[in-house]
């Protein structure tokens, strides 16, 4: 391991809206000189025993994961669980019901999506033939490849971002729940992007310290794609609630080329990194 590791804990491949497989995640980060990689798929562990088995034959650790979808005000939140315990029945069992609360939105949108003179029905089963649990980002692809729209922002623009005719908000369990969980499988919650989230300062203020009140442990505090201006203000605010810092690029693919795994910023000074506590 070099004397300053390179840590990415924050990072999807194709069990959820990811394009490489764990394996090929693993061996991607390995060729960027990640030493310490976590797999966070959203809602699902299906990936983790397959990307441990590449992280030993690479010789690079990693963390077990998961992003979590919760909802705070009717806001959809996420919250990474870092080094949970994959095999937890209890953690398991939620995460199932998390899967069945997203197929049951994903046939929600495809039915108005075939209102709107679109082949709901066949996007539907475009969706469901790809691996992983289904997520937004399968049905604008499945828009994309059926030449329904020119570009992939388009399905959100047109149908499925936020008051368009297919959006509808997941029952997500609350943020202190999904807290919670993440806790009772031995893991450390950390919020994940605060800097995304449609809040007011006060609202996102609140929300953190509710975050903190039930548990949570941790802020993004670096985040791939983001600025200095967004960095600086999540530093304050993790320094605020007394939350340590994490550090993840959010990979999906070497198709994002804008937030590429373990290119990633120095914590700022104040920040205690999530990793400290655990000897890296």
């Amino acid at each position: 391991m070099n004397p300053t590791p390179i840590i990415d804990l924050h990072t999807h491949s194709n069990c959820s809206d990811g394009s490489l497989t764990p394996a090929a995640l693993v061996e991607r980060a390995r060729g960027a000189g990640v030493d310490v990689l976590a797999l966070t798929d959203h809602d699902t562990v299906a990936g983790l025993d397959e990307a441990q088995h590449a992280a030993v034959a690479a010789g690079l650790k990693l963390v077990p994961g998961v992003e979590v979808s919760a909802s705070w005000r009717a806001q959809a939140i996420h919250v990474l669980g870092l080094w949970i315990d994959p095999g937890s029945p209890a953690l398991r069992e939620r995460l199932a019901a998390q899967a069945e609360r997203r197929s049951v939105r994903m046939r929600r949108m495809c039915a108005a999506l075939g209102k709107v003179g679109l082949p709901g029905d066949e996007l539907l089963a475009a969706v469901l033939a790809q691996p992983g649990v289904p997520t937004r980002s399968h049905l604008a692809q499945a828009l994309l490849s059926g030449g329904h729209i020119d570009r992939l922002d388009d399905a959100f623009r047109k149908y499925l971002g936020r008051g368009k005719a297919a959006h509808f908000n997941a029952e997500w369990p609350t943020l202190a729940e999904v807290v919670g969980w993440i806790r009772e499988c031995g893991g450390v919650a950390c919020l994940a992007h605060p800097g995304r989230y449609a809040l007011s300062a006060g609202a996102r203020r609140q929300m953190l310290a509710d975050f903190v009140a039930a548990g949570g442990a941790a802020l993004e505090v670096i985040t791939g794609g983001n600025g200095a201006a967004h960095v600086e203000a999540s530093a304050r605010l993790a320094m605020t609630f007394g939350l340590s810092g994490s550090s993840g690029s959010d990979f999906h693919g070497p198709q994002q080329i804008w937030n590429p795994l373990g290119r990633l910023a120095k914590l700022p000074d104040g920040v205690i990194p999530v990793w400290r506590a655990y000897g890296l």
